[in-house]
């Protein structure tokens, strides 16, 4: 049996996911869940050394993966598929999710900062209306 996660495949890949699968396949992949960071003891698994660049169409290291639901294609004998396993994991590009990070931690900064300015604004009127009643006695 192969390792989870790879396929000895000759047909052409067809695939619904996003995600980056071998070439050619004789199974069908779709997204089952969020693409996650690959575990110290995974680091050797095929799925999590190499990976889509965001930067180019080479593959790199990824260190990140994305549970896939795989089932065979119709036509694929049964002894081939014996001998073989469907991937759990795929490697996934980590660029949309650092995107989606930067956005949020910039929402938290602009509410920390009008947070901050609503309290200057309730502070000064309170010294305000402090020297305002000090100067009347």
């Amino acid at each position: 049996m192969a390792n989870p996660g790879t396929a000895t495949t000759t047909a052409a890949a067809t695939t619904t996911s996003t995600t980056a699968l071998p070439a050619s396949t004789h199974y069908t992949c779709v997204d089952s869940g969020a693409c996650e960071p690959c575990a110290d003891a995974e680091k050797t698994q095929p799925y999590c050394q190499n990976g889509p660049s965001s930067n180019s169409d080479r593959w790199t290291v990824a260190a990140y993966k994305q549970p896939v639901a795989c089932t065979w294609d119709a036509g694929v004998a049964r002894e081939y598929r014996d001998a073989h396993d469907l991937p759990r994991y795929v490697a996934c590009d980590m660029a949309n999710l650092g995107r989606r990070a930067f956005f949020r931690n910039q929402l938290v900064f602009v509410f920390l900062g009008l947070a901050a300015f609503v309290l200057y604004l309730w502070r000064r009127r309170k010294l305000a209306s402090a020297a305002a009643y000090s100067a009347v006695q």
